[in-house]
């Protein structure tokens, strides 16, 4: 009985932890791919940059602004199915 009630409670502040993480994972894909020479995002960014290729700058943006605020709303959905109390719509 105390696991359940206290899991649920304690729950909230992992998947916050775990939302928070994730927004770093994507900042630091950048620096990752840069110390470890992989291709991928972090890569294409950087050499959008060195280039001034404005295009493939902005798309990249664009999907990381994203993807950060649809981590973000999935994290406030998770805290309303973890805890029925916490309303995402706000109203009284």
């Amino acid at each position: 009985m105390l696991l359940r009630y206290g899991l649920r409670n304690s729950l909230i502040v992992v998947v916050t932890i775990v939302g928070l993480q994730l927004g770093g994972l994507i900042s630091g894909a950048v620096v990752t791919e840069r110390i470890f020479a992989l291709p991928g995002f972090g890569k294409l960014t950087l050499d959008a940059v060195f280039t001034r290729d404005y295009p493939v700058i902005q798309a990249v943006v664009l999907i990381i602004t994203v993807s950060y605020i649809l981590i973000n709303l999935a994290v406030d959905i998770l805290y309303s199915l973890i805890n029925p109390r916490i309303r995402v719509g706000g109203s009284n």
